[in-house]
């Protein structure tokens, strides 16, 4: 580094001294940036250091963030997919074990105390697999879904209830691309198996509050918001309606009635032209007080398509079904097209929980579903995903649910009721159906007054079928004896009218199993003239839990059919489960591929960005040497020209 001249002839000593001190910060801050590269690392501590290194250094610091937050994330997926997977290598071993158990016990030289010591240990199978299926990786639950914070399953008296859902997680192991990282209880255990579909289509009609996005629309593609032309004969007007920023149906008919009124005409209820909701409560009408309505698009518009208004008449244009869907807002009072429905109470059974759950005091749909949800019976109450109703889900696992009338019409009101005449007798009885004779009769039923009838019931096909055939057949036989749902839970009722002394029973017919399938062999005599069969349409969760449940209850009985059934149901779910860790596996060790390819990626972006930004410490050793000697020799030559005096020229 050159030593800048600091003694300037035939110049004033102030203007040599300024120039010896604008030297000497020149030389400092020299010193000063060489310092500063040493101690820092880097030959890039200011833009100005380098503009163009300095943008490449910028873009790949940006570039190793990124790929850092995604490295995180490949590290997380690689941990959680870890542990699931040697969660459900465990839960696979243990249903190994239950299974061999249950072989175990179906040998004919097992007995009764053998047996009991099983179902122990089944029970305590059940326990380690609650406590897998509970597994953390640090503050989350592996098989949660999107309820991390949630504990899936819990022990209660109701049973073993799954309390997390389906959602999916999933972690970003790329710039743009997802990958699912976990497993939810319901794929892992079958959890949420048994479910309740709504088998009444509550039809809610149109309120003026009813949002336009819950309207499916003539075509079933949602209200479509644009412009409508509205023409009218007499008087004959014209005028164009904008509808994109309606929200609910009075929305709509506020515009519809704005847009008239700026044409001149009286609107309302007796005026020239009047907007409303239609007769049927499920579309818009439009009057005028005489000649004709046109309704037509504008443009690409299909708004007035959607609301089902395309067209001319006179007098009156009544709208098409714009199909209102079902939401928690919806009111009960506007349900079956605005007949609405007086509820009352609906009996739920699940397992060794019955409970009555009132309903009258519900206004709303999301009354209904609180009051079902909060009833402590495992189950959790949903609107479907159709929009036309309710489904109930059974949460919990080892008992059977059933929904019947608690003394009312409720349940079947609202299509939640398990056992009804549309049940297909193929479902009753976990999916074994009801077994009939071909060619024979299937029921003996003697009335209080001693007549008696038989009932033949091959090819029936629901349970109205067989109510149907009973009914025909007492009716054939002049006896007054009438088939019906239970009033009370669930089941076939018998109701004696003969008015005999007797006792009014039903015995099997031609050793037909029927009697046993359709729950008439289990009947309760609520007195002498009324009989109530078992409830046959009882649904259980098809899950692990479930079928080890049974098998502890098989092995209590000695019930060597049970016991078989079981451990083929145990097969089924092995087979199940080991798929599922094939399936997570693979991703694991796709993730576990995916983090070498990053890991690297990330040392290679590392290493360029050094090239570009790290200091050469020899160069810079060197330059901050130079850098001290040439302040050093500034200091020395500026220190003694500035003692010269003109005396020492002279000399």
């Amino acid at each position: 580094m050159a030593i800048n001249a600091v003694n300037l002839m035939r110049v004033s000593h102030n203007l040599q001294s300024s120039a010896m001190l604008n030297t000497l910060r020149r030389n400092t801050l020299s010193l000063f940036l060489e310092q500063n590269r040493l101690a820092t690392g880097s030959r890039l501590n200011t833009l100005s250091d380098d503009p163009l290194a300095a943008g490449q250094a910028l873009r790949l610091t940006e570039v190793l963030e990124q790929q850092d937050q995604v490295l995180r994330n490949i590290r997380h997926a690689n941990s959680f997919l870890s542990a699931s997977d040697q969660a459900i290598g465990e839960v696979h071993d243990l249903l190994i074990q239950a299974r061999t158990l249950a072989s175990d016990a179906v040998n004919i030289t097992a007995d009764q105390e053998q047996r009991d010591a099983t179902a122990e240990l089944i029970k305590g199978i059940i326990n380690q697999l609650v406590n897998v299926g509970n597994r953390k990786l640090g503050d989350v639950f592996l098989f949660s879904g999107q309820r991390t914070t949630t504990m899936p399953f819990s022990q209660g008296t109701v049973g073993i209830q799954y309390l997390g859902d389906t959602g999916e997680l999933t972690s970003m192991v790329d710039s743009n691309q997802q990958a699912a990282i976990n497993v939810s209880g319901v794929e892992l255990f079958g959890s949420l198996s048994a479910q309740i579909p709504s088998q009444q289509d509550l039809n809610p009609s149109l309120t003026l509050d009813t949002r336009l996005a819950d309207l499916k629309g003539t075509a079933g593609l949602g209200i479509r918001r644009g412009m409508i032309q509205v023409t009218l004969s007499s008087p004959a007007v014209s005028f164009r309606v904008d509808l994109s920023r309606a929200e609910t149906v009075g929305d709509v008919i506020d515009l519809l009635h704005s847009a008239a009124s700026a044409a001149g005409l009286t609107t309302g209820p007796g005026g020239s032209f009047n907007a409303a909701i239609n007769p049927a409560g499920n579309g818009l009408s439009l009057t005028v007080a005489a000649g004709s309505v046109t309704v037509s698009e504008v443009g690409m518009s299909f708004a007035a398509r959607d609301l089902g208004l395309v067209g001319t008449a006179t007098g009156t244009l009544t709208g098409a079904d714009v199909q209102p869907v079902l939401t928690p807002q919806t009111t009960v009072a506007s349900l079956f097209g605005g007949a609405g429905a007086t509820l009352g109470s609906i009996l739920i059974t699940n397992g060794a929980v019955s409970r009555t759950v009132d309903l009258s005091g519900a206004t709303t749909v999301q009354d209904i579903l609180n009051t079902i949800n909060s009833s402590d019976t495992g189950v959790r109450a949903c609107i479907n995903a159709a929009g036309t109703g309710i489904d109930i889900i059974n949460l919990t696992s080892g008992g059977s649910l059933s929904i019947g009338e608690a003394g009312g019409n409720t349940a079947g009101l609202l299509g939640l009721r398990t056992f009804h005449g549309g049940t297909l007798l193929s479902s009753l009885n976990g999916g074994r159906g009801v077994g009939t004779r071909e060619g024979k009769n299937d029921l003996h039923i003697v009335a209080a007054d001693g007549t008696a009838f038989d009932v033949a019931l091959t090819g029936a096909r629901t349970v109205q079928d067989v109510l149907d055939r009973i009914n025909a057949a007492a009716s054939a036989a002049g006896v007054a004896v009438v088939a019906s749902l239970a009033t009370q839970g669930n089941g076939i009722q018998l109701q004696d009218n003969t008015g005999g002394a007797g006792v009014l029973r039903v015995e099997r017919a031609d050793l037909s199993p029927a009697l046993d399938d359709l729950g008439l062999s289990a009947a309760t005599a609520l007195s002498d003239t009324l009989l109530v069969g078992a409830d046959p349409g009882a649904i259980k969760t098809d899950n692990i839990f479930t079928v080890l449940s049974d098998l502890v209850e098989a092995l209590k009985k000695g019930d060597i059919q049970a016991m078989t059934d079981a451990g083929e149901r145990i097969g089924g779910h092995l087979t199940r489960v080991a798929r599922l860790n094939g399936a997570v596996g693979a991703r694991a060790q796709a993730i576990n591929a995916r983090l070498q390819y990053t890991e690297a990626a990330v040392d290679a972006t590392k290493a360029l960005l050094s090239e570009v930004k790290d200091l050469d410490y020899t160069e810079a050793i060197t330059r901050f040497q130079l850098a001290q000697t040439a302040l050093q020799a500034n200091l020395l030559s500026g220190s003694r020209l500035l003692q010269l005096s003109l005396l020492d020229f002279i000399r």
